[in-house]
């Protein structure tokens, strides 16, 4: 499963959520992240809704505030999760 992680280098609750996201990485396998940094790319941001940071877009959805939680991500996972198991391929 692919997400996108906005976030900014120098936003201590990015660096937070990073961390929460690699943790969760180690024990999935199928987790694979791509992030961008909002100062560097603010025109592909802004492109896709983003307007908080650190935010995580899976899906069509985005899971953003001014914290997120590791249980806030794990459940935003779980929900993608099971919505691409349901995917006619």
């Amino acid at each position: 499963m692919k997400i996108t992680l906005y976030h900014s280098r120098w936003c201590p609750r990015c660096r937070q959520a990073s961390g929460f996201l690699e943790q969760i990485g180690q024990s999935r396998g199928d987790l694979e992240i791509e992030r961008v940094d909002v100062l560097h790319h603010p025109l592909q941001a802004w492109k896709t809704g983003i307007r908080m940071i650190p935010a995580l877009t899976c899906g069509g959805e985005t899971l953003s505030g001014l914290t997120l939680s590791r249980e806030a991500i794990l459940a935003f996972l779980a929900k993608h999760a099971s919505s691409l198991a349901t995917e006619p391929k």
